[in-house]
């Protein structure tokens, strides 16, 4: 199993990144709900896209402080560009 999947040892994240994680997946659910309610308007969807970037940039950013390979956080922070980029294409 060490192939595919890696054993690693991450730290546990602090109390204020949780509470912030948990407020944003709340805010996807909303936003996402009100798209469906609304006739599957596009802008909230692209308002969804725009926290679940916020929150792969602040994982980014968790593992750049606790020290983890270049392999962990920069995909999190490209992950987290793609993102923001989609939500500008569903806003505009």
């Amino acid at each position: 199993m060490g192939i595919f999947f890696q054993d690693r040892e991450r730290k546990k994240s602090s109390k204020q990144i949780t509470v912030i994680r948990i407020i944003l997946l709340v805010g996807v659910f909303a936003f996402l709900l009100m798209g469906l309610k609304n006739n599957f308007d596009l802008f909230y969807t692209g308002l969804a896209f725009i926290l679940v970037g916020i929150t792969n940039i602040i994982n980014g950013a968790e593992s750049h402080y606790h020290r983890e390979k270049k392999k962990v956080y920069i995909p999190e922070y490209l992950l987290g560009v793609l993102f923001l980029t989609i939500a500008v294409t569903y806003l505009s």
